[in-house]
């Protein structure tokens, strides 16, 4: 499965929504990939790769979500329904200690 299918399969908990769930968090796992850790880290790094993103993903919109819309919808997902849509190879390991030079 792709990123996208595991994203589809998180539940969506919006009534009226403007954008796909999917559109949102995957803005948001780019994002924190290229290093982001702030909402406006976030809305910064797709304003700037807007055009991009919008003809890369084929998507139909005329702009991507906004900073409301990604808080919003990052503060409310459930992580039981986000962490089930993954399977378990791809999550993370959690060691018992991390090991530091010097």
């Amino acid at each position: 499965m792709s990123l996208i299918e595991h994203l589809n399969q998180v539940r969506d908990f919006r009534t009226h929504s403007q954008y796909e769930l999917w559109v949102i968090r995957l803005r948001v796992v780019m994002g924190v990939l290229s290093g982001c850790t702030s909402y406006r880290a976030l809305e910064e790094f797709v304003t700037r790769r807007q055009k991009a993103l919008l003809k890369l993903l084929e998507l139909p919109y005329a702009r991507l979500p906004s900073y409301s819309t990604i808080c919003k919808a990052i503060e409310r997902v459930s992580y039981a329904s986000l962490t089930s849509a993954f399977p378990k190879s791809t999550r993370p390991i959690q060691l018992g200690g991390v090991a530091r030079d010097g």
